[in-house]
């Protein structure tokens, strides 16, 4: 089928003469959506469900809508992906840092790159919002179709565990794919640790990655299971500290590569890049020059280093991840380690009072506040936190721009500010209004 006929799988996005999916939900709410659709003018409804009386005519019945969406995305996209070299990497921390540096080296080879990130999507030197770490199966076969129309020849795609159990990769077939490491997160959509690793594994172990190469960080004990646990080991390079490592005053020195990224966990992340590199034979002097230069928006992000004083932004909102983010700062930090951080609304609650108990143990002065609470009461999600936390420390302030100030006015010489928990966004989620904010900008605004 041609253009001229839209594929949508989501019913608030649909227009007339569109083409509807009608992907099962784990709700059953897949009719009300497709019957949504049709009033809104959809030529066609594709479903798993019998056809509902007197819509015959706009009624498809399948057995596998998703593999059926598949299907016609492939055709009317004109099958992107057997024209592009793809690269994934996925994990729990540091998809995004790893990401960027994948581009970068490819870029600095020469090549035409795409990039989705949780960032920002990039066709070329064209930024593009991201509103999912990975975009929907139709989404994502449309932004492929519109990198090779400009001559593209590379994607570079950070893949979620959602995307990986909800198929919305089908039809991909990676030339590499990396693993960071598996930490405490989406438990309220995985259920268990273990329902969370397979899904992760799905992309080593299906079609996806077919006769690619794999690459793991063993150091982290997901890493290390998931390596023993594949059968094609010949095609698997593995990164682990093996080069010697030293902190500099401008990031971190490996081996004989400068990478201007603080931190551990980006010693993990910058070894496991040249572990990808070298497995992809890609130039030495792409990939030193990557490192050298390698900047990632809300990524340990330092926006304030004047007087003694400095301020970082980091999307940290795991335990795992703020726990090795107040590492990094605290090893160049010659004062009092400051952070602002809470935990998002309407998801995961087992990790908060274990993320308070890490701020509590690793910074000095702490401002508990709101990340974005969604439809929950702001103040529950602190109580929540707070079970983590020893009475005393902290501070409670549920407006973070208030929280952002307060810790601002306090930062003395020699003192690290964290602000964790949203990095690049420029939005806050209140309810369900998504208003204008940014941690950078408050930060700049206050010190």
């Amino acid at each position: 089928m041609g253009n001229e006929n839209r594929l949508r799988d989501d019913s608030r996005k649909v227009g007339g003469g569109d083409v509807f999916f009608a992907v099962p939900c784990a709700d059953g709410s897949e009719k009300t959506h497709a019957l949504e659709a049709l009033e809104k003018g959809a030529s066609s409804v594709i479903s798993a469900l019998p056809t509902p009386k007197g819509f015959e005519s706009r009624w498809a019945q399948v057995n596998d809508v998703v593999f059926t969406r598949y299907l016609f995305a492939k055709e009317n996209f004109g099958n992107p992906f057997s024209k592009l070299n793809c690269y994934a990497v996925t994990g729990s921390n540091g998809k995004t840092s790893c990401a960027f540096m994948m581009n970068e080296v490819l870029r600095a080879a020469g090549k035409k790159t795409a990039m989705l990130s949780t960032v920002c999507n990039l066709i070329g030197d064209n930024r593009e919002d991201a509103h999912l770490t990975t975009p929907g199966l139709l989404e994502l076969y449309d932004f492929a179709a519109r990198a090779v129309k400009v001559g593209c020849t590379e994607l570079v795609m950070e893949v979620s565990s959602h995307s990986l159990v909800q198929g919305r990769v089908m039809g991909v077939s990676y030339k590499s794919a990396l693993f960071t490491n598996l930490s405490h997160d989406h438990l309220d959509y995985h259920g268990t640790m273990e329902n969370y690793y397979q899904a992760k594994k799905l992309l080593f172990i299906s079609e996806l990655l077919g006769n690619g190469t794999g690459f793991i960080n063993v150091d982290n004990s997901y890493g290390h299971r998931l390596y023993g646990e594949l059968f094609f080991r010949e095609r698997v390079g593995v990164s682990k500290k093996q080069f010697k490592t030293e902190a500099t005053e401008n990031g971190i020195r490996i081996d004989n590569y400068n990478v201007s990224l603080f931190g551990e966990h980006n010693v993990e992340n910058a070894m496991l890049i040249i572990e990808w590199a070298r497995g992809m034979s890609l130039p030495e002097v792409a990939l030193a020059n990557t490192l050298e230069k390698i900047s990632v928006p809300g990524r340990f992000e330092v926006v304030y280093n004047k007087n003694g004083k400095r301020a970082i932004v980091d999307y940290a909102h795991t335990p795992d991840a703020l726990e090795r983010t107040l590492e990094a700062a605290r090893k160049i930090c010659n004062g009092n380690l400051l952070l602002v951080f809470g935990c998002g609304g309407d998801r995961d609650k087992t990790k908060r009072p274990e993320m308070g108990a890490i701020a509590d143990k690793m910074a000095d002065k702490i401002w508990l506040t709101s990340d974005n609470p969604r439809t929950e009461n702001p103040e529950q999600i602190l109580n929540d936190v707070e079970a983590g936390m020893a009475a005393g420390k902290h501070k409670r302030q549920v407006d973070r721009r208030e929280a952002i100030k307060q810790a601002a006015t306090e930062l003395q010489s020699g003192d690290i500010l964290v602000v964790a928990g949203k990095g690049h966004e420029d939005y806050q989620i209140l309810g369900k209004e998504k208003i204008h904010f940014s941690d950078k900008e408050e930060v700049l605004a206050n010190v």
